[in-house]
C-alpha cells in the first residue's frame, strides 16, 4: 500500500529545497504573472493519520484547494510514512492557478506536502514552522490522527494555532473531550454541516414562546444514521443549549428534561437525522431529514394546531463547511 504522499499531486523535492523552489516559482513581478494573484491570508495545515485512505485524502485535499480559492491560503499537508524509519522526511510541492471569467479573477495557491514519521513530534513542529507564512494566522485540520497523538502536539505543533478542527462523524469519537489547552479554539465539521439544519428548526421554533416550548417538556430524542453520528451529537448539544433556561419557568411540570441520543437501525432507510420533543400533555415536535435529496419535514402539535411542513436542508459544500468550522 502506497503512502499518502505518493498518491497526492505534486513534484518530489528534497525537504530543504521546498521553500527556495517556492520563492523562485513566484519571483516574477511581470504584470499579469501568477505572482500578482498570490496573496495568502492564512496557513492551513491538513494533518492525516494512518487510517486515512487514498480516496479520503484526495477528497479532503480537493476541498481545501477549493477553500483556498475563496480564502487564499498556504496549505501544508502532513502525511505519515511507513517508509521512513530514520527520522528523515519527504517533501512534495504543488501549485495551481484558477481562472474565473476573466484573468483579473485568477487565484493562485500552493500546497507543501510533507511525509513524516509520527513519533518525531518536536522535529515535525520545527519543520512545519519553517514552512509557514510568517505573521499570518494558522489553522490545523486533523483527519484520522488518534486523540492520544494529538495531545502530544499540544506543546509543540499546535502552539500559536488559532483553531484546530476535526470531523467527529469521521473520527468515530468526540475529540472535543481531549484536554485541549483552549477548548474555545476547537471546531467540529459535523457542527458546521448542521448550520442549515439549525436554521430550519430554529426558524420554525421562533414562532413559539420559550415558556411554551419548555412547559411539560419531558424528553428530547435525537436519532442519527451511521454516517452522521457527529451531527447527531452536535444537534443534541445545540438543543440542550437552546433549552438551558427551561428550569426557570415555574409552570414546568417536569423537573428535568431527559435527553436521548440513538443510532438508527440499519434497516431504517428513512433515518438520516431526526429530532423529537416529547411532552407530558401529548404535544410533540418531530423533525427529520430525508436520506435522499435536500428535503426534511416538521410535524408538530404544540398547542396551536397540528402542523406539517416541508423544510429544505441544502447541505453546505465541503469548502463552505470548512469556512464555518474555521471561522465561527
Amino acid at each position: 500500500m502506497k503512502d499518502l504522499i505518493d498518491v497526492l499531486p505534486g513534484i518530489d523535492l528534497p525537504v530543504g529545497e521546498v521553500t527556495s523552489r517556492l520563492d523562485r516559482m513566484w519571483e516574477s513581478d511581470t504584470a499579469g504573472s501568477p505572482s500578482a494573484f498570490r496573496a495568502s491570508q492564512m496557513n492551513v495545515v491538513l494533518h492525516f493519520g494512518w487510517g486515512v485512505s487514498a480516496d479520503e485524502a484526495h477528497e479532503r485535499f480537493e476541498a481545501l484547494l477549493t477553500f483556498a480559492q475563496r480564502y487564499p491560503s498556504r496549505i501544508i499537508v502532513l502525511c505519515p510514512s511507513s517508509e521512513i524509519s530514520d527520522g528523515s522526511m519527504r517533501a512534495k510541492l504543488f501549485s495551481q492557478c484558477y481562472i474565473g471569467d476573466s484573468h483579473r479573477e485568477m487565484c493562485c495557491c500552493e500546497a507543501l506536502i510533507l511525509g513524516y514519521q509520527p513519533e518525531n513530534c518536536g522535529y515535525l513542529a520545527n519543520q512545519v514552522s519553517v514552512w509557514l507564512e510568517p505573521d499570518l494566522p494558522s489553522y490545523h485540520w486533523f483527519c484520522g490522527v488518534p486523540g492520544e497523538r494529538i495531545e502530544q502536539y499540544f506543546d509543540n505543533l499546535l502552539l500559536g494555532v488559532r483553531r484546530s478542527i476535526y470531523d467527529s462523524s469521521y473520527e468515530g469519537r468526540d475529540l472535543n473531550q481531549l484536554n485541549w489547552p483552549e477548548g474555545g479554539r476547537v471546531g467540529d465539521l459535523a457542527m458546521a454541516r448542521l448550520l442549515p439544519v439549525r436554521q430550519a428548526i430554529g426558524q420554525f421554533l421562533s414562532g413559539y414562546e420559550v415558556s411554551e416550548l419548555c412547559r411539560g417538556l419531558e424528553m428530547v430524542r435525537v436519532r442519527h444514521g451511521a454516517s452522521m453520528s457527529g451531527e447527531g451529537l452536535r444537534l443534541m448539544e445545540w438543543v440542550r443549549d437552546c433549552l438551558s433556561d427551561c428550569q426557570q419557568y415555574k409552570d414546568c411540570s417536569v423537573r428535568e428534561v431527559k435527553y436521548a441520543l440513538e443510532a438508527c437501525d440499519d434497516s431504517d432507510a428513512e433515518c438520516a437525522l431526526a429530532l423529537e420533543f416529547v411532552y407530558t400533555d401529548g404535544r410533540y415536535l418531530r423533525w427529520r431529514k430525508f436520506c435522499e435529496g435536500t428535503m426534511g419535514e416538521i410535524e408538530a402539535s404544540l398547542g396551536k394546531s397540528v402542523e406539517k411542513i416541508s423544510t429544505r436542508v441544502k447541505p453546505l459544500g465541503a469548502d463552505q463547511a470548512l469556512a464555518e468550522a474555521l471561522f465561527f
